[in-house]
């Protein structure tokens, strides 16, 4: 098996996990809309019933504080990052096509794969900080729903 064709594998292989990655960015912007519609209905619906008495106790103070919790968690995620998901084009067209000597097809993908690692790399730090802020927000939801219900407990 010629190199070409390893190259052209690991390139292969490199735009795949890209691809992953950009899906579980998706998914995870995806699942941060969900949970905070989630936040935003237990805290009306809970809220309301917690409330009914008039007055603010110490578990409504902390239910609230655990909504502010998640809504914060969750707003992180969809905030602007730099993700890289491509190469610059420009520099592919002008350093191995257009070129004096336009580079070898292996040598392109080779290029091109340590390119796709090095971003893949970077996204990967940017995407663990994601995956923390839904586990914490995962968290401070359960929580909360537990301090609604102690309130609306005592409130009776």
């Amino acid at each position: 098996m010629g190199k070409e064709l390893l190259y052209k594998v690991a390139y292969d292989e490199a735009v795949r996990a890209l691809s992953e990655q950009r899906e579980m960015i998706d998914g995870l912007r995806s699942r941060a809309g969900l949970m905070f519609s989630a936040a935003a209905v237990t805290t009306s619906f809970l809220g309301a019933q917690a409330l009914q008495g008039g007055e603010l106790g110490l578990f409504c103070w902390l239910a609230l504080a655990g909504f502010v919790g998640v809504a914060m968690a969750m707003l992180a995620i969809p905030w602007p990052r730099q993700w890289e998901f491509t190469v610059n084009l420009h520099e592919v067209i002008g350093g191995y096509i257009e070129s004096t000597s336009p580079a070898p097809l292996e040598e392109l993908h080779r290029d091109l794969v340590i390119s796709m690692e090095a971003g893949y790399l970077r996204n990967s730090a940017g995407l663990e900080k994601l995956v923390v802020y839904v586990q914490v927000a995962n968290v401070l939801l359960a929580v909360e729903v537990m301090l609604w219900t102690i309130a609306i407990a005592l409130s009776t």
